[in-house]
């Protein structure tokens, strides 16, 4: 369906499917459930009419990029939702929540124009940026396509869908905008707003072409690998509860990244393709758990560290066991759902093995990262409702918001026994134009779930989580003090990528880098400068230095004495300068202030020139 058919010259087109209609119903019910819970956490909060102002509008933008036809609108309702939501972020309007805003406003925005350039590469390539069109192309004729356009622009939109799904060296936003963000938005941007990246690169993969190539699916499978293991890593060392969260949605984005890289180097399998999609509803279901619940923390005891929230959960298991059921899928603990869809990828990930080298050290650091979610989650759950502490004497939350955490702990809770069926439910809405490749259903549905060689990968996680808990987080991660042990962040100061190595990259070397090339055009301007008046230029200075008048100077001085008698007045005043030199003077300084003004202009008549050659060469040699 098109829209606004002249909107940019290229107007806007809706459309629909069994997959789009899944995530528009999940997206929905996450935005119900944290509007419900924003009746009690927005409470005397400052500006809450702008807070839900540009809620409305990130939800009407998500809904716009879920039933998007083509690249342009879905670029269109991107942005819009990238700039709507990034007013969450600096709702608390102080050092630390503008420094997050600002962090993540710049990072959409220039992956958003890098997203915008493969989307021009795609219209100039395909003639159309319809995802129907495109397929129809791809399907009829695409191997006569340049295939080094198609994959410039693929890498274009990945950098553009991957800064917001929260990919492995453009995460570094996330972990700041969920701590400072309100609690309900962060569950949303944790749980749908990373989504439409994730939806992005599944797009771009299937629209393009790209199922079966293997530069593209080993590409994502060591940014998966990296990703899942860097935010567990983060996630681990971090004593702010909220961060903590935020670090483990990167690394479950990470799993993530990983299926969608088993589904391109199986040939699009439906198998690989529902573990992807099955970890992405787990996951926006889990974080909707895990940061209301966290929100509720922050409510009562106004703190998000580990050492100040100890124990506020003991004895109220409307949140305890909620919180346990998310965080026991969430380490894919069998007999939760978080199992079934971890076993997915995790088998995908081993048939890869077998071809490609790369995929089995991935599936080493997936059983690793596996065994590092459960002793995080276990440290917060530890923390929050085991020890004891201060916090334990804070009341609880409303019926109202303790109903929007617990409706989604039954959600998993009935999904987690009975895989079979849930996978056969989920698999129903990955049949659709753009992501069915044709796998045989059997494939999927012989598995046996609860044998030892199924759950075998996931039990060697459970005894690593149960390892790194009581050998690293209680031994390394606490220390004791007067009033007992409290937990520390051992995280080197050094593993900051956006302090360390972005900003000073950014602010520092490139414009070093530029300062010198630009030095370097400067004096290679003069030398060619230099060469023309020397080689060509100095025979006609020297005629022009023989003479101190030019011809029209001096036929209009002699005409200026003729008739003022001015050879009379100078034989009688030899010191009196005639009209001739007077005019050959004047003509003489504005030729040297003419040559100034010439000189100050060829800088950028060079430049000017050189960039008209470069973009001809391209025209006639492309």
């Amino acid at each position: 369906m098109s829209f606004l058919n002249d909107f940019c010259s290229i107007g806007l087109s809706f459309t629909t499917d069994r997959f789009r209609l899944l995530y528009f119903l999940v997206s929905t019910a996450v935005f119900l459930m944290c509007t419900l819970f924003s009746f009690e956490y927005m409470k005397g909060e400052h500006k809450t009419g702008r807070f839900f102002v540009f809620w409305g509008i990130t939800y009407f933008a998500v809904v716009g990029f879920m039933f998007s036809g083509d690249f342009f609108t879905m670029f269109t309702f991107f942005e819009i939702m990238s700039v709507a939501s990034s007013f969450w972020v600096l709702q608390e309007e102080n050092e630390e929540s503008d420094y997050a805003g600002r962090l993540y406003l710049r990072i959409s925005v220039l992956c958003g124009l890098v997203m915008l350039y493969g989307i021009m590469l795609i219209q100039h390539t395909f003639g159309t940026v319809s995802f129907a069109d495109i397929h129809y192309v791809m399907m009829n004729g695409g191997n006569k396509l340049d295939a080094g356009i198609v994959k410039a622009a693929s890498l274009m939109l990945l950098v553009g869908f991957g800064a917001k799904a929260g990919m492995f060296l453009l995460h570094v936003w996330l972990p700041r905008a969920h701590t400072v963000a309100p609690a309900t938005a962060s569950a949303v941007l944790s749980g749908i707003l990373t989504k439409t990246g994730i939806i992005g690169i599944m797009i771009t993969s299937t629209t393009l072409g790209l199922i079966s190539n293997e530069f593209w699916g080993t590409l994502l499978l060591v940014f998966g690998g990296c990703t899942m293991f860097v935010g567990a890593a983060l996630a681990v060392f971090s004593t702010n509860l909220k961060r903590t969260l935020a670090c483990s949605s990167v690394s479950q984005i990470g799993f993530i990244i990983t299926g969608i890289s088993t589904m391109v180097l199986s040939g699009g399998g439906l198998f690989e393709f529902t573990g992807t999609l099955t970890h992405m509803l787990n996951h926006s279901i889990i974080k909707l758990i895990l940061f209301l619940v966290a929100g509720g923390v922050l409510k009562k005891t106004k703190s998000l560290d580990l050492n100040t929230i100890r124990g506020y959960g003991r004895n109220k298991p409307f949140l305890m066991i909620p919180f346990a059921i998310g965080a026991l899928s969430l380490s894919g603990v069998p007999g939760f759902s978080g199992y079934i869809s971890k076993t997915l990828l995790h088998e995908g990930v081993e048939f890869l093995a077998e071809e490609f080298p790369v995929a089995e050290v991935v599936g080493l650091v997936f059983t690793i990262t596996g065994g590092i979610t459960l002793c995080y989650m276990t440290k917060l759950f530890v923390c929050i409702f085991i020890e004891k502490g201060e916090a334990e004497k804070k009341p609880n939350l409303t019926w109202l918001s303790t109903l929007c955490v617990v409706i989604p702990a039954l959600v998993l809770l009935a999904m987690g026994p009975v895989p079979t069926m849930t996978v056969k439910l989920i698999s129903s809405f990955g049949l659709t134009e753009y992501m069915a490749y044709g796998a045989p259903e059997g494939e999927l549905f012989e598995m046996h779930w609860f044998s030892f060689h199924t759950m075998k990968g996931g039990l060697i996680s459970i005894c690593i989580g149960i390892a790194l808990y009581f050998l690293f987080v209680r031994l390394c991660l606490m220390k004791k003090t007067e009033k007992g042990k409290v937990y520390i962040n051992a995280l080197p100061a050094w593993f900051d990528l956006e302090k360390y190595i972005y900003r000073p990259v950014i602010l520092v070397f490139l414009p070093f880098v530029c300062a010198c090339f630009s030095r370097i055009l400067d004096k290679m301007t003069d030398l060619i400068a230099y060469f023309i008046k020397t080689r060509f230029l100095t025979a006609i200075m020297n005629k022009r230095k023989e003479r101190v008048h030019s011809g029209i100077s001096y036929v209009l001085g002699s005409i200026m004495e003729f008739f003022t008698g001015g050879k009379k007045r100078l034989a009688k005043n030899p010191e009196r300068k005639s009209f001739t030199a007077r005019l050959a003077l004047i003509n003489a300084e504005t030729g040297k202030m003419a040559r100034v003004l010439e000189r100050s202009l060829s800088l950028s008549l060079l430049m000017f020139s050189v960039g008209l050659l470069i973009a001809l060469f391209y025209m006639v040699f492309r």
